[in-house]
């Protein structure tokens, strides 16, 4: 039995520690600190917050200014140079309220004289549109696309976490899997032990079959092992850690795991439950923007024009023109567009009148079809919220039971890891009193250790219980600015 524990000096090491090899464990935050993905989404964070702020200026008061076309016209007697400043302001918040004022330029080369006809002061507002609700839309979007970064950023560090535990476990499970093939071999070391005592012939079938299943598990434990080592030394440059050739598993891997909780998921609002949220949301977006797609608009504008031309006829061209009051109204109804306006001379004579028509019977033709389709449009939004009320009530349910489930193991495995504590501390007294086998307390000893890494995998279980809760839900209050 001794002549055979000795020429497996590598499996020893693995359970009993007998050597020692330094190692830096992986940590969680140098885990983090090397996810790409989690640089690129704080990248692409920044760049919604650049388009958010793009959109609020979008959406804000505007100035435009302008020298206009400049025409330059050059002739044997004299020349001329004509052009038309203009400058508008709009101001959406205000009911789209808007200045603007314009003017016609014309300086004569030869005579040195500057004439300013039609300098028009204007202002304009909705009366009925769907203007300031468009606005508060886009605002709307805008602000929920910064949400939504900051959320994906927010929830993708949870899931990077998640991973880090899930190659963790993979590591332990791996330990596990060699235990399990340790007691294997020492199950069959100790039965070759007794055929050995029995007295069988070396050349034996018996004997032979006994000795060949110990070296088959032998040679099981070290590919589990170097697999590990290998497994180890690739999760090890993903965390900043250092695993050298040499170093056992038992040094790099941990001893411990944070202990914490099972979170209750009734703990969190309901409403916050992202699917229900994104539908609640989906549907007040839409039904914004179905209000702000008005069918009938309408608007009124009014200025004043310093020397308008439209106050001169064909007739009397040596007049000079007036100044007018001018005032306007536009409205819109599906297809049909009306518009129409006045300039009121202020010397007292006749008004200058405007009118504009125009009709799209598409558009009409369209509008039954367009309520329709609002109308089933509302009825899906309403079945999205009552699919994700469901499936709300389908995660408490299993998420209440895999938390009972994963306590229930952990009580278990505790249990078992007290009774094999016990039981090998015994096998120890009666190896060293030489009632047993090393074989025999071998195995007592790994019973222990496969109970001790369970416990570890039932903590990491939970913990990433924890993690995929949380990722149900929005957490905008944990949210960084």
């Amino acid at each position: 039995m001794k002549k055979c524990l000795k020429t497996k000096p590598l499996l020893l090491l693995f359970t009993c520690g007998l050597l020692y090899s330094a190692a830096a464990e992986p940590q969680l935050s140098d885990y983090l600190a090397n996810d790409l993905e989690l640089k690129r989404l704080s990248l692409e964070l920044k760049k919604t917050l650049l388009s958010a702020k793009s959109t609020s200026i979008d959406n804000g008061i505007d100035i435009q200014l302008s020298s206009g076309t400049a025409t330059f016209t050059f002739s044997e007697n004299d020349s001329y140079v004509k052009f038309q400043p203009n400058a508008k302001m709009t101001v959406p918040q205000a009911s789209n309220l808007t200045f603007s004022t314009s003017t016609k330029v014309t300086k004569s080369g030869q005579e040195d004289e500057t004439k300013v006809d039609d300098t028009k002061f204007s202002l304009s507002a909705d009366i009925i549109s769907g203007s300031l609700l468009t606005r508060k839309l886009n605002l709307k979007k805008a602000d929920r696309q910064v949400l939504e970064a900051r959320r994906k950023l927010q929830d993708y560090a949870l899931t990077s976490e998640i991973n880090y535990y899930k190659q963790l476990r993979s590591l332990l499970d791996t330990s596990s899997s060699i235990i399990s093939a340790q007691r294997s071999m020492y199950d069959d070391t100790i039965d070759f032990e007794e055929i050995k005592a029995k007295g069988y012939d070396p050349r034996s079938t018996k004997y032979r079959e006994a000795e060949m299943d110990v070296i088959s598990d032998r040679r099981n434990v070290e590919t589990k092992i170097h697999k590990l080592e290998r497994d180890c030394a690739v999760f090890a440059s993903k965390c900043n850690a250092e695993f050298k050739p040499g170093t056992l598993p038992k040094d790099f891997l941990p001893t411990e795991i944070p202990v914490v909780e099972g979170v209750n998921i009734l703990s969190f609002d309901k409403e916050n439950y992202k699917k229900i949220e994104s539908a609640k949301w989906n549907q007040e977006i839409a039904a914004l923007g179905r209000k702000a797609d008005k069918n009938f608009t309408l608007s009124a504008s009014a200025g004043y024009t310093i020397k308008n031309s439209d106050t001169k006829t064909s007739s009397d061209k040596e007049k000079e023109a007036s100044d007018t009051v001018d005032a306007g109204l536009q409205a819109t109804f599906s297809g049909l567009s009306l518009g129409a306006g006045t300039s009121i001379p202020t010397n007292g004579e006749s008004p200058v009148y405007t009118v504009t028509a125009s009709i799209n019977p598409n558009k009409f033709r369209k509008l039954s079809i367009k309520k329709k389709q609002n109308q089933m449009n509302e009825q899906e939004e309403e079945i999205e919220i009552q699919a994700a009320l469901n499936t709300y009530e389908e995660d408490v349910i299993d998420r209440q039971r895999s938390l009972s489930d994963l306590y229930w193991t952990k009580q278990t495995n505790q249990e078992s890891y007290e009774m094999y504590i016990s039981f090998a501390q015994d096998m120890k007294k009666n190896l060293d009193n030489g009632l047993i086998t090393e074989s025999e307390y071998l195995y007592a000893y790994a019973n222990r250790e496969l109970y001790r890494i369970k416990l570890l995998i039932n903590d990491i279980d939970i913990l990433i219980y924890n993690n995929e809760v949380k990722l149900l839900f929005c957490r905008d209050s944990e949210l960084q600015e």
